[in-house]
């Protein structure tokens, strides 16, 4: 069996290492399926890809699509004169598009990513499993579009609180939920290498003692960064003589305008806040486990309800304790005050009194660091991946 994997972007997001968790299990666990993937621009989930043996091919995204978005501050991304060049470059990406279908050849095409899930519309005569990370009732186009969907296509979900919106936006099409999950092996507990962060982010060595927060999300607007910086004050005037630095790491991977906070926009909120020297901004970090090794304390901070939220996951898998934005698929992760806790999105005071209840208990960080790294290999070990969706591959052909 082929899969041919689709997914618009290169950079290396939540969605793409899952996406690339998800490929390597499936190759473990079903030896007969070829996994292929097509992107829509180069990146570096082309090198990761190729250094995993993945055959990767490329459709690039003419630039007035891949600057298209509705994920933004303000909803849709494009006035009319946006629409019309996007318009204009769309049929000559199709055409390629479709001609890199043809050549892989595929049994399965298997959408990630909405700009993908919504070619899936042009594939009619193929079997095609949408796998679906995003709320599609917030996206006024996509919903609609969704509706359009054919009846055969399969929609996997990546939380239960996903599933539960489509079906009111698509009741008709088929959904099951498969969580997203890691290499539990990569993410091992152990102690907090305090220099690692330090040194990525431009700052001194910590003094002795100091404890580690951060927030480990790309610059997507909604994931909570003002919020995180803002409490990251209070919890400063609150903890008072205990030494406390925070880290802001993650980067830019979005094209679409609108998108993303800057990082000129968090330098300015540091300062505004009277930070510098305390909250470092670090960039994306290919090595992710050890940026867990490198904090106390892991903040999830998204403002809007969350479909999965990874870096739950792999903090847990880490042993680090977590704090939770609780809302969405990211009250599925974790028991509240057993392997985390959770504080109400948008309020950095109830984030800031989270953190230094945290903070100040070096037990309780330690009980919630060693349940969240037992639920996380209960749970969200990738090898189970494979075989969920292998199987939902094999009833896609038999129907088909």
């Amino acid at each position: 069996m082929r899969v041919l994997f689709v997914n618009p972007i290169a950079g290396l997001g939540g969605s793409e290492r899952s996406l690339l968790d998800l490929m390597l299990s499936l190759r473990a666990e079903r030896p007969d399926i070829e996994v292929r993937l097509l992107l829509m621009e180069d990146g570096e989930m082309n090198r990761v890809a190729g250094e995993l043996g993945i055959e990767v091919a490329v459709a690039p995204l003419p630039e007035p699509l891949r600057e298209l978005g509705e994920a933004g501050r303000g909803g849709v991304l494009a006035g009319g004169a946006d629409i019309i060049r996007a318009l204009w470059s769309a049929p000559g990406f199709v055409r390629a598009f479709l001609r890199r279908v043809v050549d892989a050849a595929p049994d399965i095409v298997h959408t990630n990513g909405m700009k993908a899930h919504l070619l899936a519309l042009l594939l009619r005569d193929r079997p095609v499993v949408v796998h679906l990370r995003d709320f599609v009732s917030e996206r006024p186009v996509s919903r609609r579009l969704f509706k359009a969907l054919p009846r055969r296509v399969i929609v996997l979900a990546n939380s239960h609180a996903v599933a539960e919106d489509l079906r009111k936006v698509a009741p008709r099409l088929a959904t099951e939920v498969v969580h997203n999950a890691i290499d539990i092996a990569s993410f091992e507990p152990g102690p907090t290498d305090p220099q690692y962060l330090s040194e990525a982010a431009g700052l001194p060595p910590p003094e002795p003692g100091t404890l580690s927060v951060g927030l480990v999300a790309t610059y997507a607007w909604w994931k909570g960064h003002l919020d995180f910086i803002a409490a990251a004050a209070k919890v400063r005037a609150m903890l008072g003589a205990l030494p406390v630095r925070f880290y802001v790491v993650g980067g830019s991977i979005y094209s679409a305008r609108g998108s993303d906070i800057t990082r000129s926009e968090l330098e300015l909120a540091v300062e505004k806040e009277g930070l510098r020297g305390v909250v470092g901004l670090v960039p994306f970090q290919k090595d992710i486990p050890r940026v867990y090794r490198g904090l106390d304390i892991v903040v999830h901070a998204s403002t809007r309800p969350e479909p999965f939220g990874r870096t739950i996951v792999e903090a847990m898998a880490s042993g680090r304790p977590v704090v939770v934005a609780r809302a969405g698929g990211a009250v599925e992760l974790f028991e509240e005050g057993r392997s985390g806790i959770g504080f109400l999105p948008g309020d950095s005071d109830d984030l800031a009194r989270t953190i230094v209840r945290l903070a100040s208990d070096a037990s309780l960080r330690a009980a919630l660091g060693t349940e969240g790294r037992n639920q996380a290999v209960e749970r969200f070990d990738r090898a189970r991946l494979g075989r969920q969706v292998s199987e939902v591959y094999d009833r896609l052909r038999a129907s088909h």
